[in-house]
């Protein structure tokens, strides 16, 4: 058995050899649990409105987190215990700020810090409450889609640092294909994954058993296993539910949390090692293969090289066809919305025409400060309502790019196999789709000049109800345009997101081309140390 810190220098000087670029993140994440192996991070994830901010506050009883319809930023908050409230925003530029806690939302919240322009890493956020529980911390993660990695190089490949990991998901829509991505993508980098199943008050008891039947069958379907499973309510009737996660999850955890701190670094170091045999075999077979074989597989990967310009260029026309998708799509299914709005402000109008007595100049300005507050706050809360259908293009889009990048790597897999016999297993890649922050709601519009002009001159009692059925009409007219603004404010936002996730796939695909390249210039010299290196991998043991 050798100690970790020795397996970890071991695992580590071979990633940097070999340059396995992308393995560094899982070094970085190992180093920092093995120096505070007591201190288990329990991190909870979810798709947005899941109910991870309601669970961990009804958890230390009491509000320490912001709720609210408007998702929050890619910000990592963590909860730990501490003798008195304690809150502390700490920057990317490496500074810390205390804050109070009723002041949380400023730095996590998208209204207030959209795109994250605070540059806010991380906020830590201590509580008496959580004494019982010390010193486990909690780790409240944005919703998926504002992902679980983030807009900085530590929060980009914080997964890996997840100990013991809850997976939110709402009762009543239990694990849709993104909820088993994310569980699929938590598997490497931890073996405590927990489903709970939040808002299982909206389920009666037969309810709950039969959801509780169905995720076990969606789970054995997919990964031939299960995982633990804890319904969860805030309401106080089902307080039991609450008694059964701590008696049966988070206290055993706290009292054997020396044990699972290793078994989770050891889970985290045996993934590593696999991952860097997988490479390894695929250096040793090319270094003890004919030259022809090695040739050939040269010649595959060149190939792969030369037209890695196409597969580019096919990237870039997914990311402009699903970018023009998002307004297109946009547009119609805001169809109801505007039809409903338009009903809505003729309505509206219609009683403040009754309430008005004004000569025209006065009633036309009236009429322009009445109908730009509607605007204002009925765009609002369309682009609040809306936001995961104008987000869903880019969700679909990260979808598809990630088996663009695994189809990438399975042919590049099936060279290996032809020209050295050797199988690389499938991988998981999992890109960063990050939501785009909400857009500000800009209400312009502009009323005829010589209309206004000449409104002096129209005798209104004369002109009444001609002149009010034109200020309806241009209102609807302002909703319908202000509506197609909003989409296209959207559109420009989800573009920006999926160029990045092009951008990530292309990085994720020419990083996986060089490494293998590299494993196949390893020559008949290199073999007995590399033989070497996998039976010592091979043998490996964590204590």
């Amino acid at each position: 058995m050798v100690p970790a810190n020795g397996v970890l220098d071991q695992v580590e000087n071979l990633v940097d050899r070999f340059e396995l670029v992308n393995l560094r993140p899982q070094i970085v994440a190992c180093r920092e649990l093995l120096q505070r192996r007591n201190g288990i991070d329990v991190a909870v994830f979810g798709r947005f409105k899941a109910g991870k901010s309601s669970f961990l506050n009804h958890l230390t009883g009491r509000d320490a987190l912001p709720i609210g319809v408007v998702p929050l930023t890619a910000v990592i908050t963590r909860l730990r215990y501490g003798e008195t409230d304690r809150a502390a925003v700490q920057f990317l530029n490496g500074t810390t700020q205390n804050i109070p806690l009723d002041q949380i939302g400023r730095y996590v919240g998208e209204n207030e810090n959209p795109e994250n322009r605070k540059q806010v890493a991380s906020v830590e956020v201590e509580l008496p409450e959580l004494k019982p529980l010390a010193p486990l911390q909690f780790v409240d993660t944005p919703g998926l889609g504002s992902a679980f990695v983030h807009n900085t190089e530590v929060a980009l490949n914080w997964l890996p640092n997840v100990g013991a990991a809850l997976v939110a998901v709402s009762a009543d829509a239990p694990l849709s294909e993104r909820d088993l991505e994310l569980l699929t993508a938590l598997r490497p980098h931890t073996p405590k994954i927990v489903l709970l199943l939040t808002k299982a008050d909206l389920l009666t008891d037969p309810q709950r058993v039969e959801v509780r039947d169905f995720v076990a069958a969606q789970l054995r379907q997919k990964w031939n296993g299960e995982l633990p499973v804890f319904f969860y309510s805030i309401k106080p009737e089902l307080a039991g539910m609450k008694s059964a996660l701590l008696t049966e999850l988070l206290l055993p955890l706290l009292r054997g949390r020396e044990e699972a701190g290793g078994t989770i670094l050891r889970h985290k170091l045996a993934s590593l090692r696999d991952q860097i045999l997988n490479y390894l075999r695929v250096a040793l077979a090319a270094a003890t293969q004919a030259e022809s074989a090695r040739q050939a597989l040269r010649k595959r990967l060149d190939e792969e090289r030369l037209q890695f310009g196409l597969f580019r260029e096919e990237l870039q026309v997914m990311a402009r066809e699903w970018s023009a998708k998002a307004l297109e799509q946009s547009l119609q299914r805001l169809q109801p919305v505007q039809r409903a709005l338009q009903a809505k402000v003729t309505g509206e109008l219609q009683s403040q025409f009754l309430q008005w007595h004004l000569r025209l100049p006065q009633l036309v300005r009236a009429w322009r400060e009445w109908l730009q507050s509607f605007l204002v706050r009925e765009m609002t809360g369309v682009s609040h309502s809306q936001r995961s259908m104008f987000c869903d293009p880019a969700q679909k889009a990260g979808a598809h790019l990630a088996r663009t990048v695994q189809a990438f790597h399975d042919r590049l897999a099936g060279h290996v196999r032809a020209a050295l016999g050797v199988s690389l297993p499938p991988r998981e890649f999992n890109l960063d789709v990050r939501e785009p922050s909400t857009p500000p709601v800009d209400v312009a519009f502009a009323f005829d000049v010589a209309f206004t002009s000449l409104s002096w001159f129209i005798p209104l009692t004369v002109f009444h109800h001609p002149i009010q059925r034109v200020l309806l009409r241009k209102a609807r007219y302002e909703v319908e345009k202000n509506l197609s603004r909003l989409a296209a404010d959207w559109r420009k936002r989800v573009a920006l997101v999926i160029e990045e996730l092009r951008r990530q796939t292309d990085e994720a695909a020419w990083n996986e081309l060089e490494t293998l390249a590299r494993m196949v210039a390893q020559t008949a010299p290199n073999a007995p140390r590399l033989r070497e290196q996998i039976a010592e991998l091979e043998k490996l043991a964590v204590a």
